[in-house]
């Protein structure tokens, strides 16, 4: 199973927060459409990480919004 995870980096924030499980998908190819369908609806930016592939991503000057594809281990 493969998930959407969303992470928030808070600039004022020494403590980063855990990424929050959005939603499961049985494919990689499912998980990135919808990503991709969801950061076109909220207006994210789409960007290829080297580290964690397809990413939409959003800034404010209060923090960084980050949703990505990541193997859910707990379901297998």
């Amino acid at each position: 199973m493969w998930s959407i995870l969303v992470a928030t980096m808070i600039v004022a924030s020494e403590v980063p927060a855990m990424p929050v499980i959005i939603s499961s998908y049985s494919t990689l190819k499912s998980c990135r459409t919808e990503l991709i369908d969801v950061s076109i609806k909220l207006d994210y930016k789409l960007i290829v990480s080297p580290m964690l592939g397809y990413t939409a991503q959003k800034k404010t000057e209060e923090k960084t919004t980050v949703a990505f594809c990541a193997k859910n281990i707990q379901s297998i």
